[in-house]
């Protein structure tokens, strides 16, 4: 079996509870939980006063080349320590990466295609020979196309807003606002559709799961579940 095969890729818009569910998934089966949208927040906040133009579309190749000098000259880490999931040089991204503002930052760095394939290498190098579950936009489409279990997540954008808002007050943030944050997910749900480089997209064999008006604890059994039962099957 090869180790692709041994993934549980979960895709979706910004705000579906990709990373809750996963990390839930990922416990109970006791399998290694990859972040990748901490990876790309991380990647938006170090690079967010690089001199490359942000407007520019994918093909801009002296932005591409300073950014490739950039990760050349700075280290990341992901989850070094039990406290720590994402390290900058000696900085500690773990909080900073929660910010609202910093998932913009994220949208604006994913267009770039040295940035793409620098963390699928990353992404495809911690989980090696390993049973994984990974959360993003384009992990059962591009990252991981023979992934064993594919889910695809969605809500609408009224609720996934709602979310976001929640989690922000929780964290005593005082600068939330819904209605900015709705504005927010439909702007980034837009640049991610439209997108050149692995636009955010259903895999053709993945499930897909509303998570509207469905509980955690429903999505979870239903991904464990079908993850069980494809690996049940391989050995009968």
């Amino acid at each position: 079996m090869s180790n692709f095969e041994q993934v549980i890729a979960v895709d979706g818009p910004s705000g579906s509870g990709k990373s809750t569910v996963a990390k839930l998934v990922a416990e109970k089966l006791s399998i290694t939980y990859i972040d990748t949208g901490s990876m790309f927040r991380a990647f938006g906040y170090a690079l967010k006063d690089l001199p490359i133009n942000w407007d520019q579309s994918e093909l801009d190749l002296q932005s591409e080349q300073l950014i490739k000098k950039f990760l050349k000259d700075h280290s990341f880490k992901y989850a070094p320590t039990k406290d720590v999931l994402i390290k900058f040089d000696d900085q500690n991204l773990t909080d900073i990466i929660r910010q609202h503002d910093v998932s913009a930052l994220a949208s604006r760095v994913s267009r770039f295609k040295v940035i793409r394939s620098f963390l699928a290498h990353w992404q495809k190098e911690i989980v090696a020979n390993k049973p994984a579950i990974l959360d993003g936009r384009d992990i059962g489409t591009v990252i991981f196309p023979h992934a064993k279990l594919k889910i695809f997540l969605t809500a609408s954008a009224e609720e996934r807003a709602k979310r976001r808002y929640e989690e922000l007050l929780n964290r005593n943030d005082k600068l939330a606002d819904y209605h900015n944050i709705l504005s927010d997910i439909k702007e980034r749900d837009l640049q991610d559709i439209q997108r050149v480089i692995a636009p955010l997209k259903k895999a053709h064999d993945a499930i897909e799961v509303d998570t509207t008006h469905k509980t955690l604890a429903e999505i979870v059994e239903f991904i464990c579940r079908e993850w069980k039962k494809r690996t049940f099957n391989e050995t009968h």
